[in-house]
């Protein structure tokens, strides 16, 4: 029985260990340069585990941001994480506390996406989601480490890197894309995004737009509803 919810959740795991694998190298590099030692990487992959958090810190940490800045931060561009757990909380809700606290922590954004639509789907368990998870996060924290040491060894140009970063979540997007109310409200994100950076110009933005076009969704998903469901007079119903 375990042995297939392992095999399941390595098999769910693989797209995004190929991409961890390369972003976490280029991360640890990153960071090294940044003037991080590579226990301070081997730290902050254990503790923080957040990807885009600690690209922003590095780029922070070179213009010569203070650390307290820097933490807030990626406190603000990590917020997105409260939502995304809320809506994992109805799947892992019978778990123990201990479960939750660790299935919360190694959440991201690519995790989430995977196990939400497999729950979506059916046929998946919190064992399976937490495999794949803690496999996610292992692969992280791994990678970044050896981008450390590799940082100290030689000098690596890791511009090729940001293009990946946004491939890897275009991808995670259109996944999502399953009804025309998902599309809609994933192009208001986009829009909102957009607008609210150049706005705000703060990271703050993409923490309201998420907001935002979450409202947009669930109004839609709402309107939907209501159109499909039948017409009740007396005991007799009409579709």
């Amino acid at each position: 029985m375990f042995s297939s919810k392992m095999k399941n959740g390595v098999a769910a795991s693989m797209p995004i260990i190929a991409t961890y694998a390369v972003l976490g190298m280029a991360c640890g590099i990153v960071l090294y340069d940044a003037g991080v030692s590579v226990l301070g990487i081997s730290i902050m992959s254990v503790m923080v585990y957040a990807g885009a958090g600690q690209f922003l810190a590095a780029s922070m940490l070179v213009l010569g941001a203070a650390v307290p800045s820097v933490v807030m931060m990626v406190f603000f561009l990590n917020l997105r994480h409260v939502l995304m757990s809320a809506s994992m909380s109805t799947y892992v809700k019978e778990k123990s506390f201990g479960f939750i606290a660790l299935f919360s922590h190694v959440l991201t954004d690519e995790s989430y996406g995977i196990n939400y639509t497999k729950f979506r789907e059916g046929n998946w368990s919190p064992e399976e989601a937490m495999i794949t998870s803690v496999i996610n996060y292992s692969t992280w924290v791994i990678s970044t480490i050896v981008g450390g040491f590799i940082g100290s060894q030689i000098q690596v140009n890791t511009i090729i890197m940001n293009y990946a970063l946004i491939a890897m979540f275009l991808y995670m997007m259109v996944q999502q894309f399953i009804s025309k109310e998902h599309l809609i409200a994933g192009i208001a994100s986009i829009i909102l995004t957009v607008i609210l950076t150049i706005v705000l110009k703060h990271n703050i933005a993409l923490v309201i737009a998420t907001i935002l076009a979450s409202f947009v969704g669930y109004g839609l998903e709402v309107r939907k509803n209501r159109r499909q469901r039948p017409v009740t007079k007396g005991n007799e119903s009409y579709d």
